[in-house]
């Protein structure tokens, strides 16, 4: 059976659903609808939930492969199957991976921030403040974590109220003609959908946090839904108030649709989105922060509170050295392949790997006992 954490830091497995969804939703909700639309158009929404229903399969593939984690999450288990080297190599490419996640968020946000708000501002304060934020959070620990989650799952479900705006003006003939693309291109649009859905992966690290295993399966679930219809919700509206014409030469989108609404206490209701975006942005980074500070605990005889910082500074010369807007749409592609090969190639091929070691290991013992 896998080794669970302390009971007082342990998480009630609903909490799963925030934890989940709070990562998944990031910077990318800001603009996905003009990647998606690459390939399959206005049936691009298809892809989207194509993608989302995958995720539930490799929920399942990462509890298969959990449940034969005896240290209690992937970072034991890579020690155990691969051996103290070429274990340790496999953690450091999850810590790298978490790098990428921390400054993919942040210099995204960074670039609206610029664009949107303050062109005056330079870049380096904006990422200073996002960092020292994720510091103070993660320090707190993970149940701190989750309290953030929370507020990411509450406020951009509330900001779904701001769509019926831009639905006075839809045109649903945007949607027409329906299922008139080819696989490659509903794959493509797939792809582009990918990086929306990233954030499930930290359940690896975060498995032995969380109390009662079976029960908590739901809630993944649950989390992974609840990100899938956010994401549908906000395609629909967005295919309905853009062509595809006019959503290729859009780079935010959602920004675009809120600056619709028209209230009488607030001229600029994008603004509303741009800084909220700093609250939204914040589980991914911590969680990123904190997976990332768990695997160099495994792999140095440090403690959490330098490994955090040494993550901050790390992830701060990372941004600083990614100038210009050509950077994030490089940035957004390596996430995107970082991803697809840890979910849908490693993940499955690391469940293969542990069903033949335990075969190897329970032939191995009643050769033994025989």
């Amino acid at each position: 059976m896998p080794r669970q954490a302390k009971e007082s830091t342990t998480l009630s497995p609903y909490l799963l659903w925030f934890l989940i969804h709070g990562t998944q939703t990031g910077i990318a909700l800001l603009n996905f609808q003009s990647r998606i639309i690459k390939g399959a158009q206005q049936d691009s929404w298809l892809s989207l939930l194509l993608v989302g229903l995958s995720l539930h399969a490799v929920v399942w593939v990462i509890y298969a492969i959990m449940k034969h984690a005896d240290g209690g999450d992937i970072l034991h288990l890579h020690r155990r199957l691969f051996g103290k080297w070429l274990g340790g190599v496999l953690n450091l490419s999850l810590y790298g991976y978490t790098l990428l996640f921390i400054v993919y968020q942040i210099r995204s946000y960074m670039e609206v921030i610029h664009i949107w708000a303050f062109p005056a501002t330079p870049l380096w304060f904006v990422c200073l403040l996002i960092l020292l934020t994720a510091v103070y959070i993660v320090t707190g620990g993970l149940r701190v974590i989750t309290g953030i989650c929370f507020f990411c799952v509450v406020i951009p479900t509330l900001l779904l109220v701001s769509i019926y705006f831009p639905l006075q003006y839809a045109h649903w003939t945007n949607f027409l003609p329906l299922l008139n693309h080819t696989p490659d291109e509903y794959a493509e649009s797939a792809f582009h959908s990918l990086n929306l859905f990233y954030g499930v992966e930290f359940l690896l690290l975060l498995y032995p946090f969380i109390k009662h295993h079976d029960q908590s399966r739901k809630w993944a679930h649950i989390g992974i839904a609840h990100s899938t219809v956010l994401y549908l919700i906000i395609s629909f509206v967005t295919l309905a108030f853009f062509n595809v014409q006019q959503l290729e030469h859009t780079i935010w989108p959602t920004l675009i649709l809120s600056k619709v609404a028209r209230l009488p206490f607030i001229d600029r209701f994008d603004y509303v989105y741009v800084f909220n975006w700093f609250i939204v942005i914040l589980p991914p980074v911590c969680m990123a922060m904190w997976g990332g500070t768990r695997v160099l605990r495994q792999v140095t005889p440090l403690r959490s509170k330098p490994l955090v910082w040494f993550t901050c500074g790390l992830s701060f010369v990372i941004i600083a050295a990614l100038q210009g807007p050509k950077t994030i749409d490089k940035l957004d592609s390596v996430v995107t392949w970082a991803g697809l090969i840890l979910l849908y190639v490693y993940l499955p091929l690391l469940l293969v790997w542990v069903h033949l070691f335990q075969m190897y290991r329970k032939r191995r013992m009643t050769a033994e006992k025989g």
